[in-house]
């Protein structure tokens, strides 16, 4: 009997950890990976959510795809600088390109070269709306974050 309590015991605990897991979106990166991140994950998604974009130049990162977005074909545009990056913003994002209404962060994962941050964000772009997965590429440079630009899945999901 007391091994079938016992049993049933470690059950429940495997089953709650897994539970409390399964709703973490940091359960697969390190507690100081998790500290690192978390602020700066928030940050992005206050960032776009409130067209922040002056706080938002500060982590992100000008890749390609961003100047090919923001700059209408111009991959090999020089960084832009603080004002460059809110006019693009101001000009491109829910025009030209989605802007996010609602984002909630469904998972991180550590990749080669950063981490993954995915989640379900809720886009619109005039008319058009959508809620679907996103997937956003961080790096580290030089113990900074730095986000990339949105990747867009045609995944549904609901916030």
């Amino acid at each position: 009997m007391k091994t079938i309590i016992g049993v049933i015991a470690f059950a429940a605990v495997v089953v709650s950890i897994g539970a409390s897991n399964g709703n973490d979106p940091y359960a697969t990166v390190s507690q100081a990976e998790r500290d690192l991140l978390k602020p700066q994950i928030e940050r992005w998604i206050r960032d776009w959510v409130k067209h922040d974009w002056p706080d938002l130049w500060e982590i992100q990162d000008q890749t390609p795809e961003l100047k090919d977005e923001l700059l209408l074909g111009y991959k090999t545009a020089p960084d832009m600088n603080r004002e460059a990056f809110v006019e693009a913003m101001r000009n491109t994002i829910g025009i030209g390109y989605p802007e996010i209404k609602a984002f909630t962060l469904t998972e991180v994962d550590k990749e080669p070269t950063g981490f993954q941050v995915v989640g379900c964000a809720k886009l619109q772009r005039e008319a058009w709306k959508q809620t679907s997965v996103q997937y956003i590429h961080v790096r580290i440079n030089d113990g900074k974050l730095l986000f990339g630009f949105l990747d867009s899945s045609p995944e549904k999901c609901t916030l």
